[in-house]
């Protein structure tokens, strides 16, 4: 475990670390640039309190080894990178993975724990409320096709999954009836705000997680009423009209470009067959050191398609690092759920794991490693694993 030491000034100074922290939750489901000031003056705040000195004690544990990888690789792959540009844009993401500094020197116990989820609660409340009210036409939406604060479908997604997730523990746990209906109250905003969005990975992870969830509402019923409240929660999602139109739309889309998908040709409406078939065959091509930090432009370049990174984050670290790059991101995932499995019962533990396998699978649909608003609070929640953190 992290060891804190702690003056009275810089006591302080670490409360008012914590709150910066959870204003950076309560801010991601709003887009990127809010969350990235407040978590700047959290920086701040904490080098201030002197808990930087910490620093040494942190990179002995063994559950930060698997960071070093994400701070390393992409410079490495910068030395043979074949787009400098993008490549140093990348690079350059690393100085995020050092936020978990921050996450791994903050106390955190079951209140600090409540308030930091609430803080994500309210975030994607005050975004569902305004979903609701744009659907309504009451407020004009702020970015078109983006119900919300208008920011990108596979972000949102997975933060309202996250959030899901821990309503669904705090249901399970907490005996107040009043407070279980306002969670159910949050939980059926968050399935409408998820439904009203276009992010077929949202509805995939959603499904994956329904029983989760179910498990979590009827705890105290049979398998067969979870199974029950399960198939029910993804039928709820499926009542959206969003929901069947973009299920309806990508099923015609692959049966009319069957052929192409399958020999993974560039298909506009849904080019994502063409960016996996691209980070294969580059992966192929370059199997032990990969092709270099922000090189997939170049290589998808002849075939008419640049494109910037894969949309997948094990192709991206695969196609960048090669095997490294692999054993790196598995090594990441593989510590960071084995820590929070074996902590799953405190609400601490059951969020890193959550967020853990959210944004594994959300890993498969999107680069979340490179996605500001994702690396973010992936970064500060991997830094939890300092209060969880047992011999690995």
């Amino acid at each position: 475990m992290v060891q804190h030491k702690y003056n009275n000034a810089s006591f302080q100074m670490e409360i008012v670390v914590f709150w910066l922290i959870t204003a950076t939750f309560m801010m991601f489901p709003t887009g990127t640039a809010p969350p990235l000031v407040v978590v700047i003056l959290a920086f701040l705040a904490w080098l201030v309190s002197g808990a930087w000195q910490n620093i040494g004690n942190i990179v002995r544990q063994s559950w930060f080894w698997p960071v070093i990888p994400f701070f390393v690789l992409p410079w490495v792959g910068l030395a043979y990178s074949q787009n400098l540009d993008i490549g140093m844009d990348y690079a350059m993401k690393t100085k995020y993975w050092a936020l978990l500094f921050i996450t791994a020197g903050i106390c955190m116990d079951g209140t600090r724990t409540l308030l930091l989820v609430g803080a994500l609660w309210l975030g994607l409340f005050s975004g569902a409320i305004l979903a609701v009210a744009q659907l309504l036409g009451v407020i004009p939406l702020l970015k078109p096709g983006f119900p919300g604060f208008g920011i990108v479908h596979t972000f949102l997604s997975m933060y309202l999954i996250i959030g899901i997730l821990m309503a669904g523990f705090y249901f399970r746990t907490i005996r107040d009836v009043k407070v279980k209906a306002i969670i159910l109250v949050l939980i059926f905003l968050f399935v409408i705000h998820l439904a009203l969005l276009k992010g077929r990975a949202g509805y995939l992870i959603f499904a994956l997680m329904a029983p989760v969830v179910a498990g979590d509402l009827m705890h105290r019923f049979s398998l067969k009423m979870k199974s029950a409240a399960a198939i029910a929660l993804v039928l709820c999602l499926a009542l959206s009209p969003v929901v069947r139109d973009t299920v309806i739309q990508t099923i015609d889309t692959l049966q009319t470009n069957k052929e192409k998908a399958l020999k993974g040709e560039d298909i506009a409406e849904m080019p994502r067959f063409y960016f996996v078939k691209q980070s294969l065959d580059a992966m192929r091509q370059n199997p032990i050191m990969g092709i270099g930090t922000g090189s997939i432009t170049e290589f998808t370049r002849p075939h008419g398609h640049v494109v910037n990174h894969p949309h997948n984050t094990f192709l991206y670290m695969g196609v960048s690092f090669g095997l490294p790059g692999i054993l790196a991101y598995f090594w990441l995932f593989w510590v960071m759920c084995k820590i929070s499995w074996g902590s799953r019962h405190t609400p601490l533990g059951y969020f890193v794991l959550s967020t853990c396998v959210v944004l594994f699978l959300g890993g498969m649909f999107d680069t979340h490693l490179l996605n500001t608003g994702t690396l973010l609070m992936f970064s500060l929640t991997y830094g939890f694993l300092g209060q969880l953190a047992k011999p690995v």
